[in-house]
């Protein structure tokens, strides 16, 4: 039996595309760090911000990011202000949000979604995964 030669597109293989960051944003820091180490061992890079002013500038300041998770209870700028800012900018409007919350109030203007930090970390990565973009 003859295989004969396979033609491999070797720029798709060897040359994978870079994926943006999600960004947390939580004032605590093994919240953070938490969130940071289930995302990246699923294989998602990772930035974070330790408030809504923080994440702001840093988003503003033009580094892509594929999605965003805030806390929304935060000292300097909550996580309502900050899903808020984010709809209202342009530049930042079609960047998904995910608001996670030790608190029971579901409806945060500006979220695409919403999960309770008490809640499994599959119900959080399959949220990653359906509002997940490639920025």
């Amino acid at each position: 039996m003859c295989w004969g030669r396979l033609a491999i597109d070797v720029s798709v293989v060897s040359s994978p595309q870079p994926r943006a960051p999600i960004l947390i944003v939580d004032d605590n820091d093994l919240t953070r760090a938490l969130l940071q180490q289930v995302l990246e061992l699923e294989g998602y890079a990772t930035a974070t911000a330790s408030d809504g002013v923080e994440a702001l500038q840093y988003l503003r300041d033009g580094n892509p990011v594929s999605l965003v998770i805030i806390d929304v209870y935060m000292p300097v700028m909550d996580g309502r202000s900050l899903a808020e800012r984010v709809r209202a900018d342009p530049a930042l409007a079609q960047i998904p949000v995910i608001a996670y919350s030790a608190g029971s109030d579901e409806t945060i203007p500006g979220a695409n979604a919403f999960v309770r930090k008490s809640a499994h970390p599959d119900v959080l990565l399959g949220l990653v995964a359906k509002h997940y973009r490639n920025a």
